[in-house]
């Protein structure tokens, strides 16, 4: 390589998830970063709802098998996962802390700890303001880590548990809170603004005419007197005496905030941060538009939309760091979304009823999902209805054909033969199943020869 591409690549080639867009943390003018964008309640609400829902799903440990799968709960990365990664945090904590890394900064670190045989035996959470990803020489992802004594480790990609959500090169996520600083930024000034509105007595700022003979230092410590007895939501209404030839002016271009239409934009700003991070406006306790028609649905949509996304990213990243060589492919993860369930009784009973009846759970299956101990081997069949078969079985299969016996009893007199049927030779003979329902042997000869001349 000559001289002029070696510059033009030092100037053009980009380490993983370097900024590609520059958006100015000073928004609306008040700074906006991963700390300050917490301050914000619609901010905040996002985080917390999506990281504690996440943390407190369980995340089970499977092996394939010939019959499906069977759980390993005895396995150590079960252990780790769903109790207590390391030693001085719960698998909840660390769950919710890295979600919350992912959700501000974009990408949550955990490095990898392992023993002798180089089985998984603690993760450990890292800030991810210490964890800078690069490439190097031999052109390999691996983390750099800065200690707390200013010293700078390496560790390779495979050491580390990297969580992260949307990104340019799908390797380092994009920071939500720098994306989204702008309308983060106009809620966080909305809340100073409101704060200095009662500070100021919900009066706006004004212009106080004095004679023209004042020194400047005077002048300062009119200011000072007036503000004094001005400022503060408890100073409001308040009598105040100013000296002789003072006059107050209203600041031009003040408005009330009616006309600012405040209270409609504090809205708006809740609705954008709830669009960022995807989460229904009711889950951050804004019911504005929500209904009890509605709000069923969108709790789905939270389910679906929202958290199975994370959880996959959660999935794969353990499958793929937390089990050696030869398990791969074999042993994986799962979290148990539909234990958000929980929440609902009746759903919950009409889900178990439903997976019961078409044979999809057993009932040692519904009681473990209850965290109840099973029935004994009974409670292990499945169970299906008794008057539900499938059509081409009946067809293979047909009702022994029974002729319906003739009646005894000559018709009276007096009533009329029946119309004769034209068809009643192909659709005479008839039988009567289970159900009590009469099944023509016309119509099953008819589907019979459906089936044969589709096969």
């Amino acid at each position: 390589m000559n001289l002029w591409n070696r510059i033009k690549n030092a100037f053009t080639t980009r380490g993983p998830g370097e900024t590609r867009i520059y958006v100015s943390p000073r928004q609306a003018g008040v700074v906006v970063n991963q700390d300050t964008a917490l301050t914000n309640a619609a901010v905040w609400a996002c985080v917390r709802v999506i990281s504690e829902t996440v943390a407190s799903l369980p995340w089970h440990v499977y092996r394939k098998t010939e019959e499906g799968r069977e759980p390993m709960f005895a396995h150590s990365v079960h252990w780790l996962l769903n109790n207590q990664p390391n030693s001085e945090q719960t698998a909840f904590a660390f769950r919710e802390a890295m979600m919350s890394h992912a959700l501000t900064w974009g990408n949550g670190y955990a490095e990898i700890q392992r023993d002798d045989a180089l089985r998984v035996k603690a993760l450990w959470l890292i800030t991810p303001d210490r964890v800078t990803p690069k490439r190097d020489a031999a052109g390999v992802l691996v983390y750099e880590v800065r200690d707390d004594a200013d010293g700078v480790r390496v560790i390779p990609s495979a050491q580390m548990m990297h969580l992260h959500g949307l990104g340019f090169d799908g390797l380092v996520g994009y920071s939500p809170v720098t994306q989204a600083a702008r309308s983060i930024g106009l809620g966080i000034a909305q809340d100073t603004f409101s704060q200095a509105f009662y500070r100021n007595g919900t009066t706006f700022g004004g212009m106080v005419e004095v004679p023209s003979n004042m020194s400047s230092e005077q002048i300062k410590l009119t200011e000072g007197y007036l503000n004094e007895k001005h400022q503060g939501p408890d100073k409001a209404f308040k009598v105040r005496v100013v000296a002789n030839g003072m006059k107050y002016v209203n600041a031009a271009g003040a408005m009330p905030l009616a006309d600012a239409q405040f209270i409609e934009s504090r809205k708006f700003s809740v609705t954008e941060v709830a669009r960022w991070y995807r989460v229904p406006p009711h889950k951050i306790a804004d019911l504005e538009r929500s209904t009890n028609n509605n709000i069923e649905h969108q709790s789905i949509e939270f389910v679906t939309d929202t958290i199975i996304p994370w959880v996959r990213r959660l999935e794969q990243e353990a499958d793929v760091k937390l089990f050696g060589a030869r398990a791969v492919g074999t042993v994986y993860t799962k979290f148990a979304v539909n234990a958000l369930m929980r929440g609902d009784s009746k759903a919950r009973a009409e889900f178990y009823r439903t997976m019961t009846q078409i044979g999809v759970l057993s009932v040692n299956e519904v009681r473990d999902l209850e965290e109840l101990n099973g029935i004994g081997e009974a409670g292990d069949e499945h169970l299906v209805q008794l008057n539900q078969t499938t059509l081409e079985r009946l067809v293979a299969e047909p009702p022994d054909a029974t002729p319906e016996p003739a009646s005894a009893a000559a018709p009276d007199a007096g009533e009329a033969d029946p119309p004769a049927d034209p068809g009643a030779q192909d659709v005479a003979g008839g039988v009567e199943d289970k159900t009590g329902n009469v099944i023509r042997m016309g119509a099953l000869k008819f589907m019979r020869e459906q089936l044969r001349n589709q096969a």
